[in-house]
């Protein structure tokens, strides 16, 4: 048993893959790995287009809210100015109100002493115009008071007209 028994080798084609094969399998394990850099590079790139599109509707947003804001601060000072006016145009009003009310008063006020000075009144016609005094000062209070009646309300509806058209022109 000393000697050695050499076994001889035998090579099974069913166990050893062809090279055409081998070569097959390797193109293919290349396109499979292309395929995969490939699809990622894809779905990179829509998923920069898809953050573009964000971006962009967030800068749209931000435009449309600041003219809003815009839009909504110009009719704020619309509203703020037809205010004003409005205000303006009321108490315009009441300072012909108050001028009619104050020139009703003073009217109000002359006829409450116009008869009680006619009640004091002596008529002396020929010793008022021999003083010049009497008569005078009676005649100045009935001129007023004429001229009072004659202008009085004519005037004040004028001036209320004008009042009226330069407000509207405001």
């Amino acid at each position: 048993m000393s000697e050695k028994v050499v076994v001889p080798k035998f090579e099974i084609p069913s166990e050893t893959t062809h090279p055409v094969i081998k070569i097959v399998a390797a193109i293919g394990l290349a396109l499979l790995g292309t395929t995969a850099i490939l699809g990622f590079a894809i779905m990179h790139r829509r998923s920069e287009q898809a953050a573009a599109i964000a971006k962009r509707d967030e800068i749209i947003a931000a435009r449309l809210a600041e003219q809003k804001a815009a839009e909504d601060k110009a009719k704020a000072a619309v509203a703020a100015a037809l205010a004003a006016k409005e205000a303006a145009k009321k108490a315009e009003q009441d300072k012909i109100a108050a001028a009619k009310a104050a020139a009703a008063a003073e009217k109000a006020k002359l006829a409450e002493a116009e008869p009680a000075a006619g009640g004091k009144h002596k008529h002396h016609h020929g010793k008022a115009s021999a003083k010049g005094k009497g008569a005078g000062a009676g005649s100045a209070v009935a001129s007023k008071t004429g001229d009072d009646k004659k202008t009085g309300p004519k005037s004040t509806r004028d001036n209320a007209a004008i009042d009226k058209l330069l407000a509207s022109f405001k």
